[in-house]
């Protein structure tokens, strides 16, 4: 009689698990040692499930220049030593695509604790690189196992986080460096993350809380917004959650459902009114119900476009269930629509001429908060439309004009 048990090690760099087998011949075990055996196996199954358990909180990549076309190329990862110290640990290099075919794999060197975190480390895997050409380059790394359970994401479709640089190395410069990224927040508590520069020189800087990056298909793909994302105050649709350029924070004001959630943020530096450096950075924050001052929630504001929707109602209320917006107004080709609903639901939109004839008609295929779509009017007569928002139960409207 054989049996196969299969000994789990994970390896991180290769997503996969590596097993060991063995055979026990010839043997005719008594019911107690098979019910052990089906123990055992159990518990196996249990540890390498464990293998695959998600820890990583966030990261980004810096880019500092040395000589020439040389760069030193960092890579940080942000860790949950609690949940996946065993799998931090194992980590020991990074895979990252340099914009020009090339790859290479970053060795770790440093591994720090993050100031005021519970738990979170910052690990970093850095080597210098020297471009062939100077060119403009795409510094990006799918690293997998991206913590799950996260509010303000389809987890569904998400296992890896994508972290992504943009440098311009016709002009000699080092990508910002900024301070560690903050994790933890507290219930109707105000959240905020430092953006000044710990490493200064004479350019200028400007920050913008954006959607997660997911890469386009292929081994090195280009960065792409992911739809499924929703910032995090669009889960309740009240407060604020931006850059205060005053404050040199990113301020969450504030959260008020327990959980956890994804935030991605993108820095660019400016030289003479030019772009010459972007840098992806993305975290997480989980938000408990811990002692500490409390704040008024103010009116939702949308985190991508900004100014406040006070039209929005607050889900305590008994206010209309739906707000829309449209820019921008007028236009001459494309109009981006956002429309909010108080309670999850099918969110219908519909862009309709004066004689009130449905032109253009979008529909979610599943219950939404938000959600944002464009309306293609390149082709359509110039003069003025109604874009309406509905959820079955309420709806809304707003004039654009061609």
């Amino acid at each position: 009689m054989q049996f196969y048990a299969f000994v789990s090690g994970y390896n991180h760099t290769k997503k996969c698990i590596s097993c060991v087998v063995f055979t026990l011949s010839n043997l005719t075990p008594p019911i107690p040692f098979m019910k052990s055996i089906y123990g055992i196996f159990f518990l196996i199954a249990l540890f390498c499930n464990a293998g695959y358990a998600t820890h990583l909180q966030g990261g980004e990549i810096m880019a500092a220049h040395v000589s020439g076309q040389t760069y030193n190329i960092k890579v940080r990862i942000y860790v949950d030593a609690q949940v996946g110290g065993g799998a931090a640990d194992a980590m020991q290099e990074v895979t990252v695509c340099l914009g020009n075919g090339t790859t290479r794999n970053l060795p770790r060197t440093t591994t720090n604790p993050v100031p005021g975190s519970r738990s979170i480390i910052a690990v970093d895997f850095e080597q210098q690189y020297t471009f062939p050409t100077p060119g403009i380059f795409q510094i990006s790394a799918a690293v997998d196992n991206r913590t799950g359970g996260m509010l303000n994401l389809d987890n569904s479709q998400v296992t890896s986080m994508f972290i992504w640089t943009v440098i311009d190395t016709q002009v000699a410069n080092s990508t910002p460096v900024l301070p560690y990224l903050a994790f933890d927040a507290g219930v109707r508590q105000v959240f905020s993350v430092d953006l000044k520069p710990t490493v200064a020189d004479s350019d200028s800087i400007s920050v913008k809380v954006e959607r997660i990056s997911k890469p386009s298909p292929g081994s090195c793909g280009v960065r792409m917004p992911d739809r499924t994302y929703l910032f995090p105050n669009e889960i309740s649709a009240n407060g604020t959650f931006k850059v205060e350029p005053a404050l040199n924070q990113l301020v969450w004001k504030a959260p008020e459902v327990v959980g956890n959630y994804l935030f991605a943020m993108v820095v660019r530096e400016w030289r003479g009114g030019v772009v010459i450096s972007e840098s992806y950075r993305e975290g997480t924050i989980n938000v408990t119900d811990k002692p500490g001052e409390t704040v008024e929630i103010p009116p939702y504001e949308s985190s991508e476009y900004g100014n406040p929707i006070t039209s929005i109602p607050k889900t305590s209320s008994a206010e209309i269930s739906m707000a829309v917006e449209a820019y921008p107004v007028p236009t001459d080709d494309f109009v981006t629509v956002n429309a909010y609903s108080k309670n999850r639901a099918v969110i219908r939109l519909q862009l309709i001429d004066l004689n009130g004839r449905i032109v253009r008609e979008i529909k979610t295929i599943a219950p939404e908060i938000s959600v944002q779509e464009r309306f293609d009017m390149r082709n359509l007569s110039h003069g003025v439309y109604i874009i309406k928002a509905d959820n079955a139960t309420d709806s809304v409207t707003q004039k654009v004009v061609r």
